[in-house]
């Protein structure tokens, strides 16, 4: 099949007409069963709280960052955990605290205790340099959250680059600078594929696949339980950390 590079983000447009997920934080936070996207939602919600929950206990306030935060679903699980929490979004929208690019934040450097940055890393230009801007404004010893998709439908928010393996969310972190800690998968093979099942749906009917996506959902959960392959996951959550001292050249 020929693909007309030069319009993809119209062509993305005309098939999406009519079928735009939108999400509030809440939604995206604990998302219906009868929503397509509930099994990565779901599993996304679950394996961030499970990384923000293993950070290090600490009595003095800490600052947090969500990087790409759309409408932050996160920031209360965040308070909760003893995080002052601040925004950054391209999208004057969002609210956030500050505007620009992951890759140039402007931010100080060396001014977070924790950066967290969840399927964002896909719509930079270079996520590479998005990492090494993370390490940067993280303080010595401060940690990332970054989650990243592996399979995915195109999705333009602005722009759409990237995928990831688990090998390559481990090379991004490390040529940051960033020491992984922890690399949790999103679901295993069986799951992944009922997600794209959903995805695949959703393209045809739309919010009328309610009740099928709850089934497959519903099948997934049970079953994800007891066939545990996941090299074919559709999205991986990492935990680094910025080393307290500059590793010698």
């Amino acid at each position: 099949m020929l693909i007309d590079f030069s319009s993809l983000r119209e062509q993305y447009a005309r098939v999406a007409k009519g079928k735009e997920s939108k999400h509030s934080g809440q939604e995206r936070f604990t998302p219906s069963i009868f929503r397509y996207d509930y099994l990565a939602l779901s599993r996304l919600r679950n394996d961030i709280e499970t990384l923000i929950g293993s950070l290090p206990a600490q009595e003095e306030p800490r600052l947090a960052i969500d990087l790409g935060c759309g409408k932050s679903p996160y920031r209360n699980l965040l308070e909760r955990n003893g995080y002052q929490v601040q925004t950054f979004d391209t999208d004057v929208a969002s609210g956030a605290d500050y505007l620009g690019e992951i890759e140039n934040t402007k931010l100080p450097s060396s001014h977070f205790d924790l950066v967290l940055c969840t399927q964002v890393l896909e719509h930079c230009s270079d996520p590479f340099k998005g990492a090494r801007e993370i390490n940067r404004i993280l303080k010595p010893g401060g940690f990332a959250i970054l989650s990243v998709p592996h399979v995915w439908f195109y999705h333009p928010h602005p722009s759409d680059h990237w995928r990831f393996t688990q090998e390559g969310i481990i090379k991004l972190c490390r040529q940051a600078g960033l020491e992984p800690a922890k690399l949790l998968a999103q679901g295993g093979s069986l799951l992944s594929f009922l997600q794209v099942c959903n995805f695949l749906l959703y393209g045809v009917v739309g919010t009328w696949g309610a009740p099928a996506y709850s089934l497959l959902n519903a099948f997934a959960e049970v079953l994800d339980h007891r066939i545990r392959n996941h090299l074919f996951s559709h999205n991986f959550a990492c935990l680094a950390q910025r080393p307290l001292h500059k590793a010698q050249e």
